[in-house]
């Protein structure tokens, strides 16, 4: 059962393997991502292919957004980003995923279940 695998990397502290498995049952879309959190103009996220690294810049000129993506590896995360990391935030972000993905696939609704019981389970 995914619960208990995600619960023993918890505490075990074992974060980059607690982020190796989220990263193995999101769904198969390009579409979503996993907000780790900000630093600066920096936002480090996981999705489908591993870990990133989004730099997003406000142009002078222009009144959008432009951002650029990189692919990093785990230990380029910051380490007060990844000492800093809310397990519960990354997994409600995992389970909105898994919910809307639902509908198209029913194995996606029985993993938001297991996640939202890890969830209740780490908040009580």
């Amino acid at each position: 059962m995914i619960k208990e695998e995600l619960l023993s990397y918890i505490k075990e502290g074992r974060k980059e393997d607690f982020l190796k498995k989220v990263l193995s049952i999101l769904p198969p879309s390009d579409d979503v991502s996993i907000s780790l959190g900000k630093m600066g103009l920096y936002e480090y996220v996981i999705d489908r292919n591993g870990f990133s690294l989004i730099q997003t810049a406000e142009d002078e000129y222009l009144p959008y957004l432009s951002s650029n993506e990189k692919r990093i590896e785990f230990r380029q995360i910051p380490k007060t980003l990844i000492e800093k990391m809310d397990y519960v935030k990354v997994l409600e972000q995992l389970k909105s995923i898994l919910e809307q993905f639902g509908g198209r696939d029913k194995k996606y609704s029985s993993l938001a279940k297991e996640v939202g019981e890890l969830i209740e389970a780490l908040r009580n």
